[in-house]
């Protein structure tokens, strides 16, 4: 997206898992210069699907909890990125502020617990309109 609208700031937004899945990602930015910010909903499980075995399935879990602690942070360094650890909410502003500043790619780990809810989501099998928010649980 960076190469194809240099002009514009890039954010992407994933969970550790995600990110887990994808950091590569993070090294080849790193190499070619490109000034994008990763941040990553660290709730240390896999949270969507666990959120929806909370939602759907009665708190029936498995297989989702992230046992290994990866210090993100060490990890963007790792890759040649700047990494910022965010532990509070009125931290995620200013972790973007300087994140934006700095020019370069940053991966900003937020730490959140996981039981948190991240909102809009999608039930497992269904469809993209069915997507849904925390305002329309009490519907179902």
């Amino acid at each position: 997206a960076k190469l194809g609208r240099p002009d514009k700031t890039v954010v992407n937004i994933g969970g550790d898992g995600c990110f887990r899945m994808n950091m590569n990602e993070i090294a080849t930015a790193a190499r070619n210069q490109l000034p994008v910010i990763e941040i990553v909903i660290n709730n240390h499980v896999l949270g969507m699907v666990r959120q929806w075995q909370t939602l759907f399935y009665g708190h029936r879990y498995s297989n989702t909890v992230l046992n290994d602690q990866v210090d993100f942070v060490k990890v963007a360094e790792g890759l040649g990125a700047v990494g910022i650890r965010v532990t509070k909410k009125e931290e995620v502003g200013p972790a973007i502020e300087k994140a934006i500043a700095l020019q370069t790619t940053v991966v900003i780990d937020c730490q959140i617990d996981c039981d948190d809810k991240v909102f809009p989501m999608v039930p497992a099998g269904a469809p993209l309109e069915d997507v849904f928010d925390e305002k329309d649980l009490e519907k179902r």
